[in-house]
């Protein structure tokens, strides 16, 4: 099972601001739907209930949810209590392709064990309360970097980066 994590993080490692992305980038939006087009996804409980993850989430059935909470169970999506959990649960579903999609605790749970990383760089400091964690260069390589001027519709400089496990 090939486990890849997106994220979008500003130059300061910021991916959320109460509940919130903390910059409006449609180009990165598009971006982020056509990378979780195949595949499953996994979340955390707080990223599938904010308003972002209500679109992403809707209607789809390939979702699995971590949450610690035992009595939470959304209709439409399997739910796990733990990464490990979560991550048999994907072999046993036989997944092939899991993208893990945050928030920073399942970002910081599973960064050591995923395979690739695809991370939209916005070139901006903003205030936040969720980090993406740091990128070791001793156990990520970047492979792919696309960068992009901001425009009328992105406030904000950006790159589409891929890293590939060392």
């Amino acid at each position: 099972m090939q486990k890849t994590i997106i994220a979008a993080k500003s130059d300061n490692h910021v991916i959320g601001n109460q509940q919130k992305l903390p910059w409006h980038m449609p180009a990165d939006l598009a971006f982020f739907m056509e990378q979780i087009q195949n595949g499953y996804l996994l979340t955390g409980r707080n990223s599938y209930g904010t308003p972002e993850g209500m679109g992403v989430f809707a209607n789809r059935q390939d979702v699995i949810l971590v949450t610690r909470q035992k009595d939470y169970a959304p209709k439409g999506i399997y739910v796990a209590h733990s990464i490990a959990e979560a991550f048999e649960l994907a072999e046993k579903l036989d997944v092939r392709q899991l993208n893990i999609l945050g928030g920073a605790e399942i970002y910081a749970q599973t960064i050591q064990l995923a395979d690739e990383l695809i991370i939209t760089e916005v070139h901006t400091t903003c205030a936040g309360d969720a980090f993406f964690p740091a990128i070791d260069p001793a156990l990520w390589k970047e492979v792919k970097r696309a960068d992009h001027p901001a425009d009328a519709e992105n406030p904000y400089a950006y790159s589409f980066v891929w890293y590939a496990r060392i």
